[in-house]
């Protein structure tokens, strides 16, 4: 038997995920949870917002032992017993390789990525534990997002919402069964929902063109990516009839900890905008509940930083 770690926390990002092979470490830990199943939470069954949503478990080969589901979920708000789950949390954390890479690779001699991984899950199941990672952790008040709007950006989306925007779009009304299917949702993250573009790869800004956004991941070094993946400042140019042109916006933001991750809405013909965290399912609401009329002042939990411009997708881009 072997177990997959998978930190659910990233919606751009891919999620830091690992194997336990160790055939020591996998008996002391499985004695664990199986004694405690009160610990463990259905998958996807506690919080499912921006942000953090637990450590789940997927045990990888077929000899799974009596008593232990296929796969899991702990300190993600859905186990009855949430002390236990957020100490076999802790435990499941604290074996995360030294030379983790983000993508699940290794990195020889580079501990920095693990080490932040492992600050932030950390803080992270510390605050599940005590309801604060729930909708509204991070985000700032309804009046403090609508004060730290760039400016010219309430502008875009009244042009949009009063159908008079520089360029003519095509949006498609939400239909979110596609996007949701099992086949597609575990493979495809809010930027290849943003574009409407299937890869199956959790697609990155910039990736099939030879870019790598920093590990800063400012809004602007994200945009540099689209503009390579051939998005375009909504408006400058127009795109031409007879493709398929999206409005996506972006937003980026940061754990405590410092560690970033970026974010796309996209939007539609009703007047509304959707999203996709990472490998959840596609909705029209934010953090807070609310349909997304805009945004920009809808609860975005970590991402609360709002690029100034909106961007237009079409048949043309490329991404990986």
């Amino acid at each position: 038997m072997a177990m997959r770690i998978t930190i659910e926390m990233f919606s751009g990002r891919p999620n830091p995920s690992w194997e336990i092979t160790d055939l020591d470490r996998l008996q002391q830990l499985r004695e664990r949870l199986t004694r405690k199943p009160e610990a463990r939470g259905a998958v996807g069954s506690g919080y499912t917002g921006l942000g953090f949503n637990g450590v789940r478990v997927d045990c990888t080969e077929s000899d799974v032992p009596g008593g232990l589901p296929s796969s899991f979920e702990l300190a993600g708000g859905g186990a009855k017993d949430p002390v236990a789950s957020s100490e076999l949390a802790q435990a499941l954390v604290d074996t995360i390789p030294r030379d983790l890479a983000e993508g699940g690779g290794i990195t020889v001699g580079d501990t920095s990525y693990a080490e932040d991984i492992r600050e932030t899950a950390r803080g992270e199941i510390e605050r599940s534990l005590h309801g604060e990672s729930q909708s509204g952790a991070y985000s700032s008040s309804k009046a403090q997002r609508e004060a730290e709007l760039p400016d010219g950006w309430t502008e875009q989306v009244q042009a949009l919402l009063a159908r008079t925007p520089t360029c003519d779009i095509n949006s498609e009304p939400f239909s979110p069964g596609y996007w949701n299917h099992p086949d597609v949702q575990y493979r495809n993250n809010c930027y290849n929902y943003a574009v409407a573009i299937r890869t199956d790869t959790e697609a990155w800004p910039g990736r099939a063109h030879g870019y790598k956004i920093p590990a800063t991941m400012l809004g602007f070094q994200v945009a540099v990516g689209l503009y390579k993946d051939g998005l375009h400042q909504f408006g400058y140019p127009c795109q031409p009839w007879g493709t398929r042109r999206y409005v996506v916006a972006l937003c980026t933001g940061a754990y405590p900890s410092g560690l970033r991750d970026f974010h796309f809405y996209r939007y539609h013909i009703e007047g509304f905008w959707s999203h996709k965290k990472s490998r959840n399912e596609a909705r029209v609401y934010d953090d807070s509940g609310y349909w997304i009329r805009d945004p920009g002042v809808c609860d975005r939990g970590i991402y609360v930083e709002v690029y100034p411009y909106l961007f237009q997708s079409h048949d043309s881009v490329t991404i990986s």
